[in-house]
């Protein structure tokens, strides 16, 4: 098992991409872009622009997409930020 001054280290020595260096990078953004995306398009279902045949109402989907997409990537992304400290 290794030791905190070990991981500190590694995080330190750490030569990956800037992108991929903390965890909550990718979840920030992916939140992000979903929001960019899921927002227009929520519009053009609302507005009737675009249809849907799922199996359930646009209201469900875009329930399920605030709590189980946006959410969810934020939330980890938050979450992600402690890890460091």
């Amino acid at each position: 098992m290794a030791t905190n001054q070990e991981r500190l280290d590694w995080r330190r020595d750490y030569a990956g991409p800037e992108f991929l260096k903390e965890g909550f990078r990718p979840l920030f953004m992916a939140a992000g872009i979903w929001a960019a995306l899921a927002a227009p398009l929520w519009v053009a279902l609302w507005t009737g622009v675009i249809s849907y045949d799922g199996a359930f109402a646009p209201q469900v989907w875009h329930i399920h997409e605030m709590m189980f997409g946006f959410i969810a990537a934020a939330v980890g992304g938050f979450t992600l930020t402690a890890v460091p400290n």
